[in-house]
């Protein structure tokens, strides 16, 4: 059974950390580097995220698990579904777009299509500025119902990081690629429509943590006992995890 894509409606500076290629993040600026062990791939920090309202880090044990998923944050497969697979994901980095492209599409087969998990799709924008511009323009095509279309049109089309590709006129390319509304879409873009929304996800993943993306959280469909997964793992790594709580 196929579900629908719906939407859920429930860096001081950084000290790079050289063993196994993982980098720190703390207070205003977040710092980029690949780490590369044999099964993970995760990109970390070195460019100041600007745009973005950086909150002053909270209390880890002050969050609440049952806001992992975010409010209005784009959702794949059944909304009931008992287990959760939240992605915290960048567009402009490579990892994420290799999980998109690779691993992504296995889990969805074999566990989104069969309703045992969903996924949320939470936004941290660690690269540069236009991770932040892509970020909102994938919750303006969210806005118009095809959030995972523009991830998949931006995943598959992924251009060098820094590079420009992930500007705004390269945006509203897409959008006209997979059929969006221009007019609406232009104007949320144009307005920053979506830069709270960009700015809450990414100051939930810094105050929860994690150091870079992707980063991942396999919950309870409560928002209970939250399972970090930092990397782009191959498919065995998420179906291990996953299977641990289908039974």
């Amino acid at each position: 059974m196929s579900y629908r894509r719906s939407q859920n409606t429930a860096t001081k500076k950084v000290i790079i950390a050289a063993a196994g290629g993982v980098a720190a993040l703390a207070m205003l600026t977040v710092v980029f580097m690949y780490s590369n062990s044999s099964e993970s791939k995760q990109t970390t920090g070195y460019s100041e995220v600007q745009g973005l309202s950086i909150a002053t880090s909270t209390d880890k044990s002050a969050l609440s698990t049952s806001n992992i998923k975010g409010e209005g944050s784009p959702l794949l497969g059944n909304p009931s579904a008992p287990i959760t697979l939240v992605e915290f994901g960048d567009f402009q980095c490579p990892n994420c777009g290799r999980f998109a492209r690779v691993t992504e599409p296995q889990i969805k087969e074999a566990y989104i299509d069969t309703g045992k998990i969903n996924m949320v799709f939470r936004h941290f924008p660690v690269i540069g500025p236009d991770s932040v511009t892509a970020a909102m323009a994938s919750q303006c095509a969210n806005e118009q119902g095809k959030f995972w279309e523009f991830h998949d049109a931006l995943y598959n089309n992924q251009g060098a990081e820094n590079s420009g590709w992930a500007n705004a006129n390269n945006m509203k390319a897409f959008a006209s690629k997979i059929g969006l509304d221009r007019e609406k879409f232009d104007s949320c873009l144009d307005g920053g429509k979506y830069k709270g929304f960009v700015e809450s996800d990414f100051n939930f993943a810094r105050d929860y943590g994690l150091r870079g993306t992707p980063s991942f959280l396999i919950i309870n469909g409560d928002g209970s006992n939250p399972e970090v997964l930092t990397g782009a793992y191959p498919f065995a790594t998420f179906k291990a995890t996953i299977d641990k709580r289908v039974g």
